[in-house]
């Protein structure tokens, strides 16, 4: 009987320990549906203050261990504990480092020394394996804070014969954040001064940690099929695109899945009354209660239209201001939710000027609250995502589920995720705009409601949502694809794979 695949996943976020937005979630999320695919699954990260850490079964595995390539990084424990699914993960502890209020800085700052912090996490991700016993098939290197791992392995390790056999799949889950630092930090790291061109982890003058994983790396993914040309653009590259078209042949979109378990109208205790794709009758009763708790009068029949997302500039945030005056002519309720802790204050100002100016059909929350984020998804009937941008995006999925139709931007992930309906075959599953404009958005929203006036075609349209399913398991199938191809495929070159550009 063949050994099953050992893979390592590393990421500075997992869920449910610790998880700021979607790369924690997508870290537990695959780990644990690796794991039901029978993959040697394990995971390592940071031991952080106040994290979610005890689960199953903490217990400090390597009381001390000696970080040898790096003499500045000295000693280190690691720990062991389970997450739900009964996958192991490893945490990596230096209080120096992460006994910290925050993960990566206070809000809207970053510490001064995350070069260190995250060198040191990715060097002793990998000399933990001669202490633990675990050398895995492939690494996979989630976003900027583990950028540096497949360099380390094209460098300081690659005449180890335990670590030459290990291939790295890095993931960009959001270019936004990129880890870049003074070029003088290359000291810190232990890499040699050859590394440091603009074929290798120079950035416009700067060591990044991000250019480091999608140079390095043997393959490459993004949070989704759509998300991964866009990053090939000049518009979406943020000044990585000349790379990623480099390395085309080997970067890969591959949709997040979602877990289902807090985010299902069957069994959501959040909501006032549960029901199934074959029996919508207590999606109204949800609708009632949405509107009771805005403090909106129950007119049940007109539609309500959501918005669940940060008080972000990429979310769409401007077009929907832009559009709102003309939105709030047509006949429809409309209540927004900020989808995150922080709270953009300019943002926040106008959408308390709008719900001001429409309070009879407008309610705008910019605190975010987990129980209403349920009764939107159940209650309302159209949700929109004009977002500018978006790697991959969960709401919109989660929104499927529940039979609340998204309507999207064409980009990213939504644009894999939602599938326009047509009139005429009575296929899709949501509406589309592609123009950035609040024209655009405005246009699509008609449409949307014209079809809601429609009772038959809405009820196939809700049909077509709750059928589709997102779980895990099917994104843990491509990225098991991707483990194989790249430990079957021919070995790539050393150093830069022949990579130019910035």
């Amino acid at each position: 009987m063949p050994q099953p695949l050992k893979i390592l996943l590393v990421s500075a976020e997992v869920a449910p320990i610790v998880s700021t937005g979607e790369l924690g979630r997508s870290v537990g999320g695959l780990a644990k549906a690796l794991k039901s695919l029978e993959v040697d699954i394990r995971v390592v990260m940071p031991r952080y203050q106040n994290a979610n850490i005890g689960l199953l079964s903490l217990v400090r595995l390597v009381p001390e261990m000696m970080i040898r390539t790096v003499d500045r990084f000295k000693n280190t424990a690691i720990y062991r504990d389970e997450l739900p699914g009964e996958v192991p993960v490893y945490l990596v502890e230096k209080d120096r480092y992460f006994e910290r209020d925050y993960l990566y800085g206070p809000p809207g700052e970053a510490y001064a020394d995350n070069v260190e912090r995250f060198c040191f996490f990715n060097l002793a991700s990998l000399e933990m394996f001669t202490q633990i016993g675990f050398f895995p098939d492939v690494i996979h290197c989630h976003d900027w804070h583990t950028g540096l791992i497949p360099a380390y392995l094209k460098t300081l390790f690659h005449h180890d014969p335990l670590y030459a056999p290990i291939k790295t799949l890095f993931t960009v889950h959001d270019l936004r954040h990129q880890g870049c630092f003074p070029k003088e930090s290359l000291s810190v790291t232990g890499l040699p001064e050859t590394v440091f061109t603009p074929a290798g982890l120079e950035f416009y003058g700067d060591l990044c940690f991000l250019k480091s994983g999608i140079v390095y790396a043997d393959i490459l993914s993004t949070e989704s099929k759509r998300y991964r040309q866009d990053i090939q653009t000049k518009e979406w590259g943020r000044g990585l695109e000349g790379v990623f078209q480099m390395r085309s042949k080997d970067l890969y979109g591959v949709v997040n899945g979602v877990d289902y378990g807090q985010y299902d109208p069957r069994l959501d205790p959040h909501i006032v009354a549960n029901y199934t794709k074959d029996d919508l009758a207590n999606k109204r009763a949800c609708k009632l209660n949405l509107l009771e708790s805005c403090g909106l009068k129950p007119q049940v029949n007109m539609p309500v239209i959501a918005m669940i997302a940060p008080l972000h500039e990429d979310k769409g945030i401007d077009v929907l201001i832009d559009a709102f005056d003309e939105m709030m002519k047509l006949p429809i309720r409309f209540v927004f939710l900020n989808d995150t802790e922080d709270r953009n204050t300019r943002y926040a100002s106008k959408f308390g000027e709008l719900m001001g100016k429409y309070r009879r059909h407008v309610r705008c929350y910019t605190e975010y609250d987990e129980q209403l984020k349920h009764k939107i998804l159940a209650g309302a009937d159209i949700i929109v995502f004009p977002f500018q941008s978006e790697p991959c995006g969960i709401n919109q999925m989660y929104a499927l589920k529940y039979g609340t139709i998204p309507l999207v931007r064409a980009t990213g992930g939504l644009d894999d995720t939602v599938t326009e309906f047509s009139l005429e075959s009575g296929k899709g599953t949501g509406f589309k705009f592609v123009d950035y404009t609040a024209e655009a958005f405005l246009t699509s929203l008609r449409e949307a409601l014209a079809v809601y006036d429609n009772r038959t075609l809405w009820d196939l349209l809700q049909a077509n949502a709750m059928r589709v399913n997102y779980s895990w398991v099917y994104s843990a199938k491509k990225y098991l694809d991707l483990y194989k191809l790249v430990l079957n495929r021919q070995k790539i070159p050393d150093s830069t794979n022949g990579n130019g550009g910035k």
